[in-house]
């Protein structure tokens, strides 16, 4: 009875002895024993100490309890616990070290119930701190300051303070930042004596000078602190639409020019488009909007480094069309991350007539009109004849009623409000004293009248 008594409890102490505790550097491992040396730092600093347990057993072994004990010593990110590591499996664990005064220190490390002894050091020295956003925080050997992003040819600024912890006045020896892109710090002659308490600011540069990441160091009585940084492409500038007539209207040609907030920092593509909304639902859409080189309603234009204005194929405008229908233009310029737009209201107006022609035949008057009507809504036409003195010829204003005829020719048409139109008058008498005519076309916006075109 009492060797099975024995037997039960030395188990657990078997059970416990069954992990291997090594410190990992590296890819090295380095087998501990009752005392672990963890070395020297400056004090203010902090230095990390990676623990590997090992469980070499054919079977799962259970971690109760993982614990350090002793000042400036700590376990950052304890483990999960209870766990089981696995067969010929291993955890890993961080301890520490983060001594606020010089002096010899130590730590008793317990895992489970088997207990190392940690030993390290802290020497006087300068301890580094980065000021942002009105804080300070505490910079540990091989730390890493990221600068961020930042444009080729644009510069952003860290700034660092050194301070004294010590009761004893520390030398300054040195500092000295390095790497492509990093500048910095602007520090009178070295040596420099810094009293207890006492600090020295400076300031670190980082401007860019390619695209990609960047990396520095900044060295400090023989430690080192990692700068990181990230360059850009130059942010392009916004583009800006101006229009030549600034307020064009259905039936023109526009120039169309692209101009810049500030020179381009560099070259770059862009677009330009248009997309047309008919003020009227439904109505088919206009193929003779759109720019003339290319045809198309998509332009590409060009920016040179330095440049204040877009290129279109080396011009500095384009030209478009606006075509023969009321509603709304949007032009979109895109440049890069940019997007601008600029609107082009067609108000609906009356219908124009950009010819007229008259052919005399010997018994009729054939009267030929070309124009465009952007509501696609004449309703009615008036003719007036006169004789070479002025007066009206009967019967006086012809009056033709024409919308049905209009409604046809516009549902059927590809060309927008273009029109062609063919009136033939019957002449009974002589056709040659009739020497002018007055026409008027209705639509939906209004009245257009067109005085004494003579023949």
């Amino acid at each position: 009875m009492r060797r099975w008594l024995a037997s039960l409890l030395l188990a657990p102490a078997c059970l416990l002895a069954q992990f291997q505790i090594v410190l990992v550097s590296g890819d090295t491992e380095r087998p501990t024993g009752a005392v672990v040396d963890l070395g020297a730092i400056d004090a203010g600093d902090l230095l990390d100490a990676r623990f590997r347990l090992r469980n070499p057993q054919a079977a799962g072994a259970v971690l109760d309890s993982v614990a350090v004990a002793g000042a400036g010593f700590s376990i950052p990110v304890p483990p999960p616990l209870p766990v089981t590591i696995a067969a010929r499996g291993a955890l890993d664990f961080v301890v520490r070290f983060e001594p606020r005064a010089p002096g010899a220190f130590s730590a008793v490390l317990t895992v489970n119930r088997t207990s190392l002894i940690l030993r390290a050091i802290a020497t006087a020295g300068l301890m580094l701190w980065l000021e942002e956003g009105g804080q300070r925080v505490k910079l540990a050997a091989e730390s890493t300051v990221d600068f961020g992003s930042v444009e080729v040819g644009a510069a952003t600024t860290r700034r660092f303070s050194i301070q004294n912890p010590a009761q004893t006045r520390l030398a300054l020896t040195e500092l000295t930042v390095t790497g492509e892109g990093f500048r910095g710090p602007d520090v009178p002659h070295l040596p420099v004596g810094l009293e207890p308490g006492a600090s020295q600011v400076f300031e670190v540069v980082f401007s860019p000078l390619r695209v990609g990441a960047a990396g520095g160091l900044l060295k400090l009585n023989g430690r080192s602190f990692r700068l990181s940084g990230q360059g850009l492409n130059p942010a392009l500038p916004k583009p800006e639409i101006l229009l030549d007539p600034p307020a064009p209207r259905s039936g023109q040609q526009v120039k169309v020019k692209v101009r810049l907030t500030r020179p381009a920092a560099s070259a770059a593509t862009g677009e330009l488009s248009i997309r047309f909304e008919p003020a009227t639902p439904g109505v088919p859409d206009d193929a003779a909007i759109g720019f003339l080189a290319p045809a198309g309603r998509v332009v590409s234009f060009s920016v040179e480094r330095g440049a204040e204005e877009a290129l279109f194929a080396g011009r500095s405008e384009t030209v478009m069309q606006t075509g023969t229908t009321a509603g709304r233009l949007v032009l979109t310029a895109r440049l890069g991350s940019h997007v601008e737009q600029a609107t082009i209201v067609l108000a609906a107006q009356p219908p124009v007539v950009d010819a007229v022609r008259v052919v005399r035949s010997r018994t009729a008057l054939e009267l030929n009109l070309v124009g465009f009507d952007n509501t696609r809504s004449i309703s009615e036409l008036n003719f007036t004849f006169f004789d070479r003195d002025g007066r009206v010829l009967e019967p006086g204003a012809i009056k033709v009623e024409a919308s049905s005829e209009f409604s046809r020719y516009f549902a059927g048409s590809t060309l927008g409000g273009v029109f062609a139109l063919r009136a033939i008058f019957p002449v009974s008498g002589d056709v040659n004293v009739v020497s002018a005519v007055d026409i008027e076309l209705t639509n939906a916006a209004g009245r257009t009248r067109i005085n004494r075109v003579s023949f």
